[in-house]
């Protein structure tokens, strides 16, 4: 379903606080069907003046008890909960069965039609009381009335009232100068009258919430008028103040607010930024309820230094087809040095379930410039997206068949080369699935067009049947299989004249390990501890392909998944000559329960003959007898403590060529320390970065966040912020400071030649007040993707 959005109010002001509030009458004395009157005052249970002796005596020793949790008294609440509880979410319709309703009082009158009870007056009904110091009930009008000290209580909330009145035949029930405080959040406040019509819509006049300790009013929402209508589930509130230590920050004259989950339109958080690049940033959403199935966003954004921009998002859902449609606008760039006076970016997403297995979907991004992303991005990372992609595709996934065919193109950024457009590709493979002797086949083919204006283009055609037996037992297993490819090209140069070249490729493997383990006892507990050796062989005779173009292949960066790959190039343009063994150990500590505490992994390629078959024809052939040494390390033997380590080493030249380790810390949610430092050469080459993040707090509710990225090759700070928060139980704050290089990188992720270091500065600042709203999503996604682990909770 379309995921819920909602204006800025906080639903607690209703959820919480009105459910109290409605629960009163309708609990107190089941007004609805009148069962008191007909359980408790019933002709049995009354005699002409008095109730009935022997019910008094038998429920004295009850109401005592009763009597003695209640206290009679509203309670002082000056600090915040130690456990928040869930609230309890409004339902439009209960259809729970509710137990019998009780009523205890120290004496009960009878006159005509009218009951008169008098003095520690108790109802009860599923775990809820209601105490007053009198009732009177009147069967002829339908209609009660409980006065002094009443009190509602139940587990989430309590309420305390002057006085309530019912009548039934009108449906209307009033409260009068009600107090109440909700145990889930430490919401509290008063209004002086409560109204509930026959259609369970409530009015409150003269009211106060807040969620800070009576005795601290850090902030409070005063209404004149809230009307709340549980059956819409929405509310209205009429001339309201946000007070902030008692002095008005904030008017609202009208105002609607969820009081349930249903979605409704109104304005989002606000988020305010200000940076070097863009100035002065405001951005304020306004979310379109237009139907249970499809809303829209729109998003007014004012940057001083650039001008106005508008997002825009659409969503919808239907029985078959989801979808998202982005799209970003700014007409007129008043930065000079922009690259372009238009700027703008699109983003499409839609999936269609055509049934039988069939679905067809688009996904498609692109921006108007190379430089969109470095001016908007808002990170290093973000800034440098240098590849977008457009693809169109209809699919069919079966148990035995697979079948897709697609369109899709690529824009790549700061980059003077174009990728082929493929226009379009035609995949179809057949599986069989394993039979009883562990044999199990397939057949693939491929049809693709490659497209690409003044350069070579063709037509590929990919045809390749494989077949495999498996053999598994507890401690081993043996996967030998053969395939074979043939592949043939139509290419047609820039004069027309058109190639045929045809390539036929066998490929063998066997893929084999074996499984050890035993059992460990370490403090009490039994871990299981295992050696996992695996070797894979793999061979494919050479053949020259130097002549075939390079449409949709790379070379994948060296990894673990890379030792067991039947071709070491990433697509089929290439399919590399191979006479080598892959060898592998790893070992693992599991506890009792299966979970991975420990596993360390080390691998390499022995290989037996040089590799001719390049991916660029100028490459010599590759003569080296075995590949860098692998090395992969996990470490999480307690909750608190985690190690990811990644080195592929060079023993011949003793150096290492990429790495990695990063450390995370977090013994209590929250509490977080990061580690990491990353090394890569290449070619010529080196990047080498260190990085400290963090989330600690410091101090009673201050919390001190922030990272800080060094590049050790350039000696220069590439992303550093530092944040500080507070945090009581009623309002928070956070404020950050942040500077980050906004400079191009490469493909390969180095810095493009000739860029000056330029950075970007900003500071943000966010303000909650808990209850009622707040301006989150100005840095929440920000921050949960530069420290792992992190979980913005500020609000919540």
């Amino acid at each position: 379903m379309v995921s819920k959005k909602t204006p800025w109010v906080h639903p607690f002001l209703a959820t919480g606080f009105l459910f109290a509030a409605s629960s009163v009458p309708a609990l107190a004395l089941a007004a609805e069907n009148q069962t008191v009157t007909q359980e408790t005052l019933s002709e049995e249970a009354l005699s002409e003046n008095n109730l009935s002796e022997q019910t008094l005596i038998e429920q004295t020793e009850e109401n005592d008890l009763v009597s003695k949790d209640v206290g009679f008294k509203f309670p002082e609440f000056y600090t915040c909960p130690s456990e928040p509880m869930e609230p309890i979410r409004y339902q439009a319709v209960r259809n729970e069965e509710t137990g019998p309703i009780r009523v205890y009082s120290d004496s009960a009158v009878r006159e005509g039609d009218r009951a008169y009870l008098n003095g520690n007056v108790v109802v009860t009904q599923d775990g809820q009381q209601l105490t007053a110091n009198s009732l009177t009930a009147d069967n002829l009008t339908q209609s009660y009335r409980a006065e002094g000290d009443l009190l509602f209580t139940n587990q989430n909330f309590v309420v305390g009232a002057d006085n309530l009145s019912f009548q039934a035949l009108q449906g209307k029930t009033e409260i009068s100068n009600t107090r109440f405080h909700l145990y889930s959040n430490n919401g509290n406040g008063s209004a002086e009258t409560i109204t509930i019509d026959n259609n369970q819509v409530l009015t409150l006049s003269d009211s106060e919430f807040s969620t800070c300790p009576t005795n601290q009013r850090s902030w409070a929402f005063e209404s004149d008028e809230i009307v709340i209508d549980r059956e819409s589930g929405w509310g209205k509130a009429y001339n309201s103040v946000v007070k902030v230590a008692d002095v008005p920050v904030f008017w609202l004259p009208y105002i609607t607010f969820p009081i349930d989950d249903r979605r409704k339109s109104g304005i989002l958080p606000p988020s305010f930024s200000n940076s070097d690049r863009n100035g002065r940033d405001i951005s304020v959403p306004y979310y379109f309820n237009l139907a249970p199935n499809y809303d829209l966003t729109l998003t007014p954004r004012y940057m001083t230094s650039r001008g106005s921009m508008l997002g825009s998002e659409f969503r919808y859902l239907t029985e078959d087809s989801n979808g998202e449609l982005f799209f970003e606008y700014l007409p007129n760039d008043k930065d000079p040095n922009a690259l372009g006076d238009k700027r703008w970016q699109y983003e499409v997403q839609h999936l269609t379930d055509l049934g039988d297995d069939w679905t067809t979907g688009i996904n498609a991004r692109n921006v108007s410039d190379d430089g969109y992303y470095q001016d908007f991005g808002g990170s290093l990372e973000n800034s440098n997206q240098d590849i977008l992609s457009q693809n169109l595709y209809v699919q069919h996934r079966s148990k035995d068949w697979f079948f897709r065919t697609e369109y899709k193109d690529w824009e790549l950024l700061n980059s003077p080369v174009e990728r082929y457009t493929i226009a379009p590709r035609i995949q179809m493979t057949r599986f069989f699935e394993p039979d009883e002797n562990g044999f199990h086949a397939q057949i693939h083919s491929e049809l693709t067009r490659f497209d690409k204006d003044n350069e070579i283009t063709a037509n590929r055609y990919h045809f390749e049947p494989s077949i495999g037996w498996s053999h598994e037992t507890l401690y081993s297993f043996f996967r030998p299989q053969v395939k074979y490819a043939v592949t043939h090209y139509q290419q047609k140069d820039l004069t027309g004249n058109v190639d045929h070249l045809t390539r036929t490729l066998p490929t063998a493997s066997v893929d084999t390990g074996l499984y050890f383990e035993r059992f460990m006892d370490v403090d009490d507990e039994r871990y299981t501890h295992t050696l996992e050796p695996r070797l894979f062989y793999l061979y494919t005779p050479y053949e020259a392909q130097s002549d075939i173009g390079i449409y949709d292949t790379s070379l994948p960066t060296f990894n673990f998944t890379q030792l067991f790959n039947t071709n070491r190039f990433s697509g089929i343009d290439r399919i590399g000559d191979a006479n080598q063994i892959s060898g592998a150990l790893t070992s693992r500590i599991l506890d009792s329960e299966g979970r991975e505490k420990v596993s360390m992994s080390l691998g390499r390629i022995v290989y037996l003959a040089d590799r001719q078959v390049q991916l660029i024809d100028t490459t010599d052939r590759e003569t080296e007898k075995q590949s860098g040494l692998l090395a992969e390390v996990n470490w999480r033997w307690t909750d608190s403590l985690e190690v990811k380590s990644v080195v592929e080493w060079d023993d011949q030249t003793n150096d290492t060529t990429h790495g990695l380790i990063n450390l995370h810390y977090e013994p209590e949610p929250n509490h977080i320390i990061n580690l990491g430092h990353r090394y890569r050469e290449r070619l010529d080459r080196r990047q080498e970065e260190a990085e400290l993040a963090f989330a600690w707090p410091i101090k009673d509710n201050w919390r001190l966040l922030g990272r800080y990225n060094q590049d050790l090759v350039e000696n220069r700070t590439n992303d550093s912020f530092l944040g500080l928060e507070y945090e009581s139980c009623c309002w928070a704050v956070r404020l950050v400071a942040r500077r980050y290089l906004n400079i191009q990188l490469d493909s390969e992720g180095f810095i493009l030649p000739g860029q000056s270091d330029e950075h970007n500065s900003g500071v943000f600042l966010q303000f909650v007040l808990k209850g009622i709203g707040s301006l989150r999503g100005s840095t929440t996604e920000f921050l949960e993707d530069s420290i792992y682990g992190y979980e913005d909770l500020l609000g919540k």
